[in-house]
């Protein structure tokens, strides 16, 4: 795909309009910096390393694919695909699992993006957790120079992502590239609906749609801001929402191929 296709798909996402902005700030960057190289020209070091931070379901795993696309079309990485890892990806029962898991990982995610969900699991209070130990293979990695056909991106909650960096100067500054993911207002989540039960046909009763605005409105109000689902969230109740509908569809089976697509008010389960 082209670099404007793949922007052009960013720009479609709802919401994330600072990251959609840093983004293209960053593949400019990397486009000039292609150039220069082309021309024998100096140029600054440049880290394509990052730190992702937000709540869940609030478009990091999507943004991280499309990055790695980018990426590739821009001519920083070979291939551009995304490798996924956690904590568990690294950590055995056996002593030298870590490094060998480690390893394995990075060849995997070679000319691409190696991204670790949840980063700040790593960060163990324990003074012999293992998770120092992956930490510590992790900065052995970026400091390597054979290795810069990759990309790592760190993904988790703000405030122990920020601790994590804090208490590790090394990878504070292997990470300068920052993108903060804001949850969703309520307005975006109900435009997330409407896209999401498009793809199914299904329609919301002028009712219907009433209640369930209500209800996601309420939620949002009485969220919990470090831990709130977003995207996740609404699908969570759209997958009750048509368990239901599918119960009512068998009690009474529907008159016409219309009725089989209506959500009516009493398939909305109000949330626990």
């Amino acid at each position: 795909e082209k670099i404007e296709d793949l922007l052009a798909e960013l720009d479609s996402y709802i919401g994330l309009g600072v990251v959609k902005e840093e983004v293209h700030n960053l593949i400019n960057m990397v486009q000039v910096y292609k150039l220069r190289q082309q021309h024998d020209l100096p140029t600054t070091d440049m880290s394509l390393h990052m730190v992702f931070t937000g709540n869940p379901g609030t478009g990091k795993t999507t943004v991280c694919k499309i990055f790695g696309s980018l990426l590739h079309e821009a001519g920083a990485l070979s291939k551009g695909h995304v490798v996924i890892c956690d904590r568990g990806t690294f950590i055995g029962t056996l002593w030298g699992d870590e490094e060998r898991a480690m390893k394995q990982v990075v060849e995997m995610a070679q000319g691409g993006v190696l991204m670790i969900d949840e980063a700040y699991l790593l960060n163990g209070k324990n003074e012999n957790d293992p998770g120092k130990i992956i930490v510590q293979l992790l900065m052995n990695l970026l400091a390597d120079e054979s290795q810069r056909d990759i990309a790592v991106v760190l993904c988790g909650y703000k405030e122990p992502m920020n601790e994590l960096l804090e208490t590790n100067p090394g990878l504070l500054s292997r990470f300068p590239n920052r993108f903060e993911f804001a949850d969703f207002s309520v307005d975006e989540l109900l435009e997330i609906t409407s896209r999401r039960i498009e793809e199914y046909s299904y329609r919301f009763t002028v009712k219907a749609w009433q209640k369930y605005t209500d209800m996601i409105a309420f939620a949002f109000s009485a969220r919990d801001t470090e831990t709130w689902g977003n995207a996740r969230f609404i699908a969570n109740q759209l997958e009750r929402i048509y368990i239901q509908h599918a119960t009512r569809c068998v009690k009474q089976p529907p008159k016409n191929h219309n009725d089989l697509l209506l959500i009516t008010p009493e398939d909305i389960v109000p949330i626990e």
